[in-house]
């Protein structure tokens, strides 16, 4: 409490803020404008997001898609290397089948 009158001695009861005029004739106006803008900032950030998830969406799929097609071509790739290796060494399927079996 005493600050409370403290305050009012030095400053007094007046209050120094004042509203401007008409402020509350063109107040509901205002409110509604600025509500309508903000349901119109929300859809458009909705859709922004949307967008990108879909492009995510498609870009992994699209990365995904090359990395299996490159790998069944390295699969493919080391297949015909081992066979022209072998190719080259002069073995042939018998003597590997008899090598494994000789092996066990």
């Amino acid at each position: 409490m005493n600050e409370e009158k403290l305050l009012n001695e030095r400053f007094g009861n007046e209050n120094p803020f004042r509203v401007p005029e008409h402020y509350f004739d063109e107040f509901p106006q205002r409110v509604m404008k600025r509500i309508a803008h903000q349901n119109r900032r929300r859809k458009m950030i909705r859709w922004g997001i949307a967008a990108m998830m879909t492009g995510i969406v498609f870009s992994s799929a699209f990365v995904l898609n090359n990395f299996r097609q490159q790998d069944t071509t390295l699969e493919a790739d080391n297949t015909q290397y081992v066979e022209d290796a072998l190719d080259y060494s002069m073995i042939n399927n018998m003597e590997i089948a008899t090598y494994l079996t000789e092996a066990e």
